[in-house]
């Protein structure tokens, strides 16, 4: 399973996920409604108030920006 990083902005200051978290890779669902939800679940517990949150794959690369 791909491993994904949930990095954290708060004000100027960047928290890095250095654990990350295996998830399923939802590139390869054959549902995509089915993946927009599983990812909207993770998402809503990692997202809180007045942060940024910054998902990135295991090369670095920036996957999803969100803010609530």
């Amino acid at each position: 399973m791909p491993r994904y990083f949930f990095h954290q902005r708060i004000g100027d200051c960047m928290m890095w996920d250095g654990a990350g978290l295996e998830l399923p890779d939802l590139g390869l669902m054959p549902d995509a409604d089915r993946a927009a939800a599983l990812w909207a679940d993770i998402l809503t517990d990692r997202i809180q108030p007045g942060r940024i949150l910054v998902i990135t794959d295991a090369l670095g690369r920036v996957l999803f920006v969100g803010c609530r």
